[in-house]
């Protein structure tokens, strides 16, 4: 039982993704059911401050109203999480097969490590946990910057895997692509973005911006500005490598983050749908959209980890990996360069009695970076299901409603937009650096 266990770098990252999906389940449980975990002292909504002293600390200055009573279960198991992951970052920091094996194994002792550090969380005061929530702050941006860095990334590679299938006139669907459908599908689905994109801002401005709204009048105006800007750049003999697919993207993007910046400000006037009572429908959507989040970013970024070995040709199993790299293009040019040649690398494969020892000795590697991440995103999820700790909209039982999150999602949408215009421009402004 207490083995290795060792399973395969897929199996590993969807281990690690469903603890931290089910983690942000469990705490958007407990954060709307009012249940705090506080197995010692006093529990917030019980604390009296008519008498002196009671309500002088640490967790009371941050959580004083009934609706932020489980915002303490969601710090104790966002702790124990982080804990866990804080821990893989030193045991896998080496490149070593220890660090693969621990990467990979003892699933049995990680699962007793969480429930150890679960347990002791439970006998720890909430103003342990008011200081946890303050360090998540700090954290958790971070996770942030790093979901609308893969973001922008995303946007790039899927225009160069399209551009690279149209110049291997590999099949359409069902069609033959001999009249370069690819292009011309990126070409539909740039206007469709496009079309999208200002439709979205024109719904805005129409339903999000009544007299006195000037927080959504900012949101959706400088989301319309810096979506114009990078748009004229991609088109400019600035960036050559310019995607009008990928602008689009990040265009229809842009929209989405400030729709959900002006539906999270918590003003009846400007958002009519934060006095909502459906609480049950927004419970199942906060969860849905919650873990969804999570999941998608946890799982990406396992894939990406493991990226670097398949790219250098290398696939556990022995089999064969072609080598390549794909050539961007302007779209909007319509020519593609000469593609790159392929180089294809035999792994010869692994016999039956080597079994996976075999595969740890030749597959060292350090681990603390994804973990690391995964640390990261654990203070997200705290910060995510609380409203980054807020309690100024008592009785909202909305997932992410607050001036927090919409000032976060606000700064999110200019972050995103400000990586993408440096990818247009990063070429000019440092030419001597192979950005390669």
């Amino acid at each position: 039982m207490l083995g290795p266990n060792i399973v395969s770098p897929t199996a590993a990252n969807v281990i690690y993704v469903a603890a931290l999906t089910l983690t942000t389940i469990i705490s958007l449980i407990l954060r709307y059911s009012e249940v705090d975990l506080n197995f010692v002292g006093s529990p917030p909504s019980l604390c009296n401050a008519s008498i002196a002293g009671l309500c002088d600390n640490v967790a009371f200055d941050m959580c004083n109203t009934p609706s932020c009573v489980g915002y303490w279960g969601v710090y104790r198991v966002s702790f124990s999480l982080a804990g866990s992951f804080f821990a893989m970052i030193w045991l896998t920091w080496t490149k070593t097969g220890f660090s693969t094996t621990a990467h990979r194994g003892y699933w049995t002792l990680k699962v007793a490590v969480y429930a150890l550090i679960l347990v002791l969380s439970l006998v720890l005061s909430n103003d342990f946990f008011a200081v946890y929530a303050w360090l998540a702050r700090l954290g958790a941006p971070l996770f942030v910057v790093y979901q609308m860095i893969c973001f922008v990334d995303f946007g790039y590679t899927t225009n160069e895997y399209l551009l690279a299938k149209d110049e291997a006139n590999d099949r359409f669907l069902i069609w033959a692509n001999d009249r370069r459908l690819w292009i011309k599908a990126m070409l539909a689905a740039s206007i469709v973005l496009y079309a999208c994109g200002i439709g979205g801002i024109v719904f805005l401005y129409v339903h999000y911006t009544p007299a006195g709204c000037k927080f959504n009048m900012t949101a959706i105006t400088t989301t319309l500005l810096l979506s114009v800007l990078n748009t004229a750049v991609t088109l400019s003999p600035l960036a050559e490598h310019g995607s009008l697919f990928v602008a689009a993207l990040m265009f229809a993007y842009s929209t989405q983050l400030a729709f959900a910046t002006v539906s999270a400000y918590p003003n009846e006037g400007c958002n009519t749908f934060s006095a909502t009572d459906d609480d049950e429908f927004w419970f199942l959507m906060s969860a849905v959209m919650a873990s969804c989040t999570i999941a998608w970013m946890g799982f990406k970024l396992g894939c990406r980890h493991m990226g670097g070995i398949a790219l250098s040709g290398k696939s556990q199993g022995g089999s064969r990996v072609p080598s390549a790299r794909m050539p961007s293009s302007r779209l909007r040019s319509g020519r593609l360069a000469a593609p790159d040649a392929v180089t294809v690398h035999v792994e010869p494969a692994l016999s039956a009695p080597e079994s996976s020892r075999a595969v740890l000795e030749h597959d060292e590697a350090s681990f603390s970076a994804y973990h690391f991440v995964l640390f990261l995103a654990a203070l997200y999820v705290a910060m995510f299901v609380t409203d980054w700790g807020a309690s100024d909209i008592d009785g909202v039982q909305r997932h992410n409603v607050g001036r927090t999150s919409a000032w976060l999602l606000m700064c999110s949408n200019w972050t995103c937009n400000a990586l993408y215009f440096w990818t247009l421009i990063a070429r000019h402004a440092c030419p001597d650096r192979n950005f390669d």
